[in-house]
């Protein structure tokens, strides 16, 4: 059975667990393939593109974690994120935010009391009250089987379409090497049309270092909007 991943805007199927939460981490040295030192990343902030949906500027500095507690990097007071999730979730008030890389974006979590709505950050989005999309950040090739030899659809980076809330969107590890890039299935939903009405396909994703981390960064996941 494939191993389940992605965030509870996603689909419930694929279970609750942060990506940078799951991986090994590095020893420090080399270089990831873009030529990158381990830890240099762009700044993950919101790029115009993504402006029309959700967005969370912080009021204050906040220490981001993974799901273990431990530190991902510090957001600055006035850095904006992009949202994927904003509401209540078992019992708490929930916000997932994206910091965006050129590999794909990676999530954080952020919670609080239900009902206190006390979050670091400010955004125009009502709480609980959101649009879903579901949008792909990079040039994605899409496979029909995990062997990837026989191409389904490309979706083009910075596409973005209304997601069925009624299906399956998400992902999940089809073949993974700790060492190397992953396979994924991935549930097309609001893209089956630009893929021959498929529900599902398979893509690979590359092994890249986010916050001095090997990681694997989805690049097609479920966002949020404004109503």
């Amino acid at each position: 059975m494939a191993q389940r991943l992605g965030g509870r805007q996603q689909c419930a199927c694929f279970g609750l667990t942060l990506l940078l939460g799951i991986v090994g981490c590095g020893d420090g040295n080399g270089d990831d393939d873009d030529g990158e030192s381990p830890g240099e990343v762009s700044t993950g902030q919101i790029t115009d593109a993504w402006r029309p949906y959700c967005v969370a500027t912080f009021t204050s500095d906040y220490e981001a974690t993974d799901t273990f507690g431990d530190s991902l990097f510090l957001a600055r007071r006035g850095e904006e994120y992009l949202m994927a999730d904003y509401g209540d979730f078992i019992g708490k008030d929930h916000a997932e935010l994206l910091y965006l890389t050129p590999k794909g974006p990676a999530s954080f979590e952020i919670e609080a009391t239900a009902g206190s709505r006390a979050f670091p950050f400010t955004t125009s989005c009502a709480f609980d009250d959101t649009l879903p999309y579901y949008a792909a950040f990079l040039d994605v090739a899409v496979y029909t089987t995990e062997a990837l030899t026989t191409k389904l659809c490309d979706l083009p980076s910075g596409s973005v379409l209304p997601r069925n809330t009624g299906a399956p969107s998400g992902y999940a590890t089809s073949n993974f090497d700790f060492s190397g890039p992953a396979t994924y299935e991935l549930q097309l939903n609001a893209f089956s049309a630009q893929c021959g009405g498929a529900a599902t396909g398979y893509i690979s994703v590359p092994m890249t270092r986010v916050f001095d981390t090997n990681t694997w960064l989805v690049p097609v996941i479920a966002i949020v909007g404004p109503k």
